[in-house]
């Protein structure tokens, strides 16, 4: 009886080894296999391959030159089996991630003052943009352009335009020097001349349109438009640069100076080789050998014929007019 029931003992141990062993076998089998392809931050490349099974998860065939530092990550969450390294190679892995952290810093902090830097100047471009929109109020308005000081000027604010010039009972004497004329003269009350080098610094910021009203002595309205207004620096002696397409109704007179230089009583940079085009004319103004306005010539209020007068010759000729006034404002708005 004893070595019947040693025999049964040993038989169910048998068993048991037995059943285990074919259930280990079953949980051994793959379930799934998965290569995975890995690129780090420095652009290295390799690939792993991962197998699961019911009772564990292993890596095989870890391949390539993935960098040691990203693999790293894997290691100790049971999804890589590698060896124990180093600890001089441990070292030299922290290492390696301190440093990778560090310039990930540095880029990070570059890239965020260039945005401030860049934030900070579409602020001032907008500032520059011109007049603020005030329903029926003209005021004088302070403009800033990025690398320049703030200066101010006076704004048709119901519009939006940026008077540069204005003409309108001879109170201000316009036969001026180069001086005057690139600083600006007058008054914001009156007649003024905002000053070239302004003008240059306004135009060239980004892409204005020029509008110039025409008054006769019969207070006919008329008026000329350009969409695309520009001047040079100083160096350039200011030189008419560009004027776009025209519209109005008063006739192109522009065209016919594009690209001459300003020209005062002490600054002759015209072409006429018999004299100054702005003694000639008593103004300042640009000129080749002669011009076709003339719209800082003297003020003569009987509205008489003269050439030295305020004047557009597509209009009226010679004919001198009773008040005129150039405006500018930008072609779009900066957001």
């Amino acid at each position: 009886m004893l070595l019947k029931a040693q025999s049964f003992v040993c038989v169910l141990v048998f068993g048991y080894f037995a059943t285990v062993a074919a259930e280990d076998k079953q949980l051994n089998n793959v379930l799934q296999s998965k290569t995975i392809h890995i690129v780090d931050v420095n652009g290295n490349t390799g690939s792993m391959q991962i197998n699961a099974t019911y009772k564990n998860i292993n890596t095989l065939n870890v391949v390539g030159n993935a960098n040691h530092s990203l693999l790293a990550n894997f290691i100790g969450t049971g999804l890589i089996k590698s060896p124990p390294a180093p600890a001089a190679d441990v070292t030299t892995i922290i290492s390696e991630l301190r440093a990778q952290i560090n310039s990930l810093n540095a880029s990070v902090n570059h890239l965020t003052n260039l945005l401030t830097s860049h934030l900070e100047e579409r602020k001032l471009e907008r500032q520059a943009a011109g007049c603020s929109v005030i329903d029926n109020v003209s005021s004088v308005q302070l403009i800033q352009i990025p690398g320049y000081a703030p200066f101010r000027v006076l704004c048709d604010s119901e519009v939006g335009w940026m008077v540069i010039q204005r003409r309108c009972d001879g109170s201000i004497d316009f036969y001026r020097n180069w001086q005057a004329y690139r600083n600006g003269f007058g008054s914001y009350e009156g007649e003024f001349f905002l000053g070239l080098e302004y003008i240059h610094r306004l135009t060239k910021s980004r892409p204005y349109e020029l509008y110039i009203e025409l008054i006769d002595f019969d207070n006919r309205i008329s008026y000329a438009r350009y969409d695309s207004f520009l001047i040079g620096c100083e160096q350039e002696q200011y030189m008419l640069k560009s004027l776009g397409t025209y519209s109005g109704n008063a006739g192109d007179s522009l065209k016919y100076n594009l690209y001459d230089k300003f020209s005062t009583y002490d600054y002759d940079n015209d072409d006429w080789s018999g004299g100054n085009c702005a003694n000639y004319y008593e103004s300042g103004w640009w000129y080749k050998w002669n011009a076709n306005s003339n719209l800082n010539g003297r003020y003569i209020k009987s509205g008489e014929k003269s050439a030295k007068g305020i004047w557009w010759y597509t209009l009226h000729g010679y004919y001198s007019l009773k008040s005129v006034g150039m405006f500018i404002r930008p072609k779009y708005t900066l957001l």
